[in-house]
């Protein structure tokens, strides 16, 4: 049996996948984010470092015991994920959904905590469909919720 047999099935089935990721609209700035990130969830940062706590907690395990990666993305969430505790991160976000904002709209929100409307839009393109009235209400929301 031939190597060559499967090696071009693979490359043909690798062609036709990129064939259809090609084809796929992405396009963020209209909420699209295609096939891969249909049903994600966004998150803040401060999120990703509570689930980092717990499973350092649960585990045990020390900052040095943390892989370079785990390091890296810890320091960075830490820097950036400024909310005052558990309880204000998630009510922030669900205001922010209430108020009608996607999931990654809430996310971004949080996470880049622009002082106004027309920095939350320059930075979230898809805040563009909100007057500056509405986006200057959720500014306020995030800095409410933020670390003080």
């Amino acid at each position: 049996r031939s190597v060559a047999g499967p090696a071009r099935y693979m490359a043909a089935r690798q062609q036709g996948a990129k064939r259809r990721k090609a084809e796929e609209k992405v396009d963020i700035g209209q909420l699209q984010f295609g096939e891969d990130f249909e049903n994600a969830e966004a998150m803040l940062n401060a999120e990703v470092k509570m689930i980092i706590d717990k499973i350092n907690a649960s585990n045990q395990l020390e900052y040095d015991d943390l892989s370079e990666v785990m390091q890296n993305s810890y320091t960075y969430v830490q820097t950036f994920g400024k909310f005052r505790d558990a309880d204000s991160i998630t009510l922030c976000k669900a205001e922010l959904m209430e108020m009608g904002l996607s999931s990654f709209e809430a996310a971004s929100l949080g996470n880049l905590m622009p002082a106004n409307a027309d920095e939350a839009k320059r930075l979230i393109t898809s805040l563009a469909k909100y007057d500056d009235g509405e986006i200057e209400a959720f500014c306020n929301v995030v800095q409410r919720y933020k670390e003080a």
